[in-house]
C-alpha cells in the first residue's frame, strides 16, 4: 500500500462516494479551483485526531494506528470536518491543497 493518498473533495457529490484510483484527478470546484486531500502516512503517528474528527472520511489502520483515507470523494458535507482534521493532525500528515 503507498505511503501517500490523494483525494479530491466534490461539491457536486458522487454517488459512490469512493474514487477506484488513487491517482485520479480532483474534481472541478468554483470554477478552476480544486480541493484534494493528501495523506502522508510516513508522517503519521498514529494520534487518531483524524477519525475522531472526521469518522465517515478517516479510521486508523488497526495494525500501525496510522491514518487511513475511507473515502477518496468525501462527500460535500464533510468537507468541514476534513478541514478540521487536517488542521487538528499533529504530525501534518493531512493537507488539503
Amino acid at each position: 500500500m503507498s505511503a501517500r493518498y490523494q483525494a479530491g473533495i466534490s461539491r457536486t457529490g458522487d454517488s459512490s462516494g469512493v474514487n477506484s484510483s488513487a491517482n485520479a484527478e480532483p474534481r472541478k470546484v468554483h470554477g478552476d479551483r480544486t480541493v484534494r486531500i493528501e495523506v502522508d502516512r510516513e508522517r503519521c503517528i498514529g494520534a487518531g485526531m483524524c477519525a475522531l474528527t472526521a469518522p465517515d472520511v478517516f479510521d486508523q489502520d488497526g495494525d500501525d494506528g496510522r491514518v487511513l483515507p475511507l473515502r477518496r470523494v468525501p462527500a460535500p458535507e464533510h468537507e468541514r470536518a476534513v478541514r478540521e482534521a487536517a488542521q487538528l493532525c499533529p504530525s501534518g500528515a493531512i493537507t488539503i491543497h
